[in-house]
């Protein structure tokens, strides 16, 4: 079946018509997931802290007709940038891309990739739970016994059961789809845990299934988000991720910790005026 999404290059502002040299780099899966805005958020902290160049956008006729206006110049929605330095691209969306449309939008990832010959692949999804903020005793002690360190070895290792329970704020995880990529994230399990089994889905989904069917290094982070709304703290923790594989990147992560705690005390306020206005007999 022909993809009916098209690579459109923008031509060099230098006016070399040279093929961007990105061998040997690494491509960022920014596109916003069905599980929240964890990869987008990071990206766009990357980006704006890193410096990039807009190389390309994706079209295709299944996309809404809009046009983003930035700094008076219309761009397309799903746009590519790249820095040659640190030989790294991005992918980024300012739409949520359809559900049906994830497989041919990982497969334009995936091949252009191939085509700029680099050799690994970053993207991360949200574990979502109702109970991220960790609620607190009378005497302002943690009841989460996670965040404490109490958590069993089968959690740490398994998330696909403990998705559905109560998460820590410093639950994080990385799938890897070839034994290479897993080399790159050994020495950082003070971080995250190698996921051992669990469920991904959407575009980190297809992009590690093809990773590893045509060995193509993959790395898919894990992180607990809060469901519903943009987690920055979410993004702040895989931006530091990408900084340890990708040492010369990095990420504006304060900026992003002091957004993530405005979030979590207006939604603490929330729930304590909630309280005071709720009455149960």
């Amino acid at each position: 079946m022909t993809s009916s999404i098209e690579i459109k290059n923008l031509k060099r502002k230098d006016g070399d018509n040279k093929k961007i040299d990105l061998k040997g780099g690494t491509v960022l899966d920014g596109l916003p997931s069905s599980t929240g805005l964890v990869n987008a958020i990071a990206s766009e902290c990357l980006i704006r802290s890193t410096g990039t160049d807009l190389v390309a956008f994706l079209d295709s006729p299944d996309f809404p007709p809009l046009s983003v206006i930035t700094n008076y110049v219309p761009q397309y929605p799903i746009r590519i940038y790249v820095n040659e330095n640190l030989k790294v691209a991005f992918f980024v969306s300012d739409i949520n891309i359809d559900k049906l449309l994830h497989r041919e939008v990982a497969n334009a990832i995936l091949t252009w990739t191939r085509e700029n010959e680099c050799k690994l692949i970053l993207s991360a999804q949200g574990i979502q739970s109702s109970s991220y903020l960790p609620s607190q005793d009378d005497n302002g002690r943690n009841d989460n016994p996670r965040n404490n360190g109490a958590a069993s070895k089968s959690n740490q290792n398994d998330p696909s059961e403990s998705a559905t329970l109560s998460h820590s704020p410093i639950d994080s995880y990385a799938v890897t789809s070839t034994e290479s990529a897993t080399r790159l994230i050994t020495g950082h399990s003070n971080y995250f845990s190698h996921l051992r089994s669990g469920t991904i889905t959407g575009i980190p989904a297809i992009l590690l299934n093809e990773g590893a069917l045509t060995n193509l290094d993959v790395i898919v982070f894990l992180v607990n988000a809060l469901p519903d709304i943009p987690d920055f703290r979410a993004a702040a923790i895989v931006s530091e991720f990408v900084s340890k594989i990708i040492p010369n990147l990095s990420c504006d992560i304060e900026a992003l910790m002091v957004e993530a705690q405005l979030i979590e005390n207006r939604m603490r306020n929330l729930r304590d005026e909630h309280k005071k206005t709720s009455y149960i007999a």
